[in-house]
């Protein structure tokens, strides 16, 4: 077995996983960008009915998503993307269905 390949591959994956730090700036001026839009794009379903009703849901559902202060820019865009792409539960509804009666006389 040689030993040298398998350190120069783990030397190699250390090195491409490397961020400098204009990459780390970069990147967090991204998810800051996409965090703008994801929360555009919520306030404009607000504006429409069906948008209104299904945040109301996922509210009700699984609790308001704020951002706490000690959550970074990048955690918080996670949280929110996660909380919008959760699938809700199917509920039943009506959760009593109404009753079958007949009214059927009897023959006299």
């Amino acid at each position: 077995m040689d030993r040298t390949r398998k350190a120069t591959r783990e030397g190699n994956e250390v090195t491409l996983h490397h961020r400098t730090e204009n990459d780390a700036v970069r990147i967090a001026e991204i998810v800051a960008e996409k965090l703008i839009e994801l929360q555009a794009s919520i306030e404009q379903l607000k504006q429409t009915p069906a948008g209104a009703a299904e945040l109301a849901r996922r509210i009700k559902t699984f609790g308001e998503c704020v951002r706490s202060d000690e959550e970074t820019t990048t955690e918080f865009y996670e949280k929110l993307r996660r909380w919008l792409e959760l699938a809700i539960p199917q509920t039943k509804f009506p959760l009593h269905p109404p009753r079958q009666t007949n009214s059927q006389e009897s023959p006299s």
